[in-house]
């Protein structure tokens, strides 16, 4: 149970401070929770939606003059889904503690629901990019398909994890999404731990620039690159790709094919008091939301990549 009291805080008491604290929590960096659109409600824990693909031609077939007319089978939609996943950051401060002043001046309940806030962005985050979906029984919870696991047809895995991510492969990934979705939508978002976004700016080439946050619900400016085949792509370091020894990541998005819904009434970020146990004051902030993914074809996941920055000449 998260629990604070004045025992355990008795640096945040008023006393000879400054009355600014600087919050170093590494959660702010949430491109995703902050960037895709809201869809539809989800009116179920099961969230579907249809999906329309249909394969570019790879041939055709002249016909001879007169001829009559064939009605081919037209391109069926399929269903897609993922299941909602509830979060939540509670909070639980003693009587004492919430009516104490603190540091700042502030209401003590008033900032931890603060900080509570932005931990529950950032567990969204981590969701939206990692989640595994389960489907939930009595005792388990239901958890969402991220990102990462939501493309499944343009993966490729390097077994060494020594891979060098270089130009050429960001172009062959930029490739793989053109060749299998129309141009309109190619993938124009690279999210990767910042070691890859290191590498992005070491290419050496003028291809490479960065982009004005007021393009985006940003913070501080970006790196974009100019593909060779004419896609520009936003190049955004994320702490919740893995970044890890054999699984270092890249994942090449189209943004506008992924959304986010919420079950319907109840499942925006809301903040909900619990019932008193005790002397405390207690509650928590919590959303039940999924992810919508409309073409994973248009996105390309590649991993195995060398997890620190290294040395061109020994990458392979």
């Amino acid at each position: 149970m998260a629990f604070k009291s004045t025992y355990d805080a008795t640096n945040e008491m008023r006393e000879s401070l400054l009355d600014i604290i600087r919050d170093v929590s590494p959660n702010e960096d949430n491109y995703f929770i902050s960037n895709l659109a809201k869809g539809a409600n989800a009116t179920q824990t099961l969230h579907e939606w249809n999906i329309f693909h249909e394969a570019r031609n790879a041939a055709v077939s002249p016909k001879v003059e007169g001829a009559t007319t064939v009605f081919p089978d037209l391109q069926a939609e399929t269903r897609s889904n993922n299941y909602t996943c509830i979060l939540e950051a509670p909070l639980m401060l003693s009587r004492t503690k919430a009516s104490i002043a603190e540091v700042t001046g502030e209401d003590a309940l008033g900032k931890e629901k603060e900080r509570a806030l932005r931990r529950l962005k950032s567990q969204m985050e981590y969701a939206i990019i990692n989640g595994a979906v389960t489907s939930g029984v009595t005792g388990t919870a239901r958890q969402l398909q991220g990102i990462s696991g939501c493309i499944t047809s343009n993966v490729t895995a390097y077994a060494s994890g020594l891979r060098s991510f270089s130009e050429q492969i960001l172009n062959d990934m930029v490739q793989e999404s053109w060749d299998n979705v129309g141009g309109s939508y190619v993938a124009d978002v690279l999210a990767v731990p910042a070691v890859l976004k290191r590498r992005v700016a070491g290419f050496g080439t003028n291809l490479t620039r960065t982009q004005p946050a007021s393009e985006k619900r940003l913070t501080k400016e970006v790196r974009v690159y100019d593909t060779e085949i004419g896609q520009t792509i936003t190049v955004i370091a994320s702490k919740d790709v893995s970044h890890a020894l054999l699984t270092c990541t890249a994942l090449l998005l189209r943004e506008d094919l992924f959304e986010l819904s919420f079950l319907v009434k109840s499942g925006e970020p809301h903040w909900e008091d619990r019932a008193k146990t005790g002397d405390n004051v207690s509650g928590t902030y919590i959303t039940e939301f999924t992810l919508v993914s409309f073409d994973e074809k248009a996105s390309v996941k590649r991993s195995g990549f060398f997890h620190v920055l290294e040395d061109p000449d020994r990458a392979l």
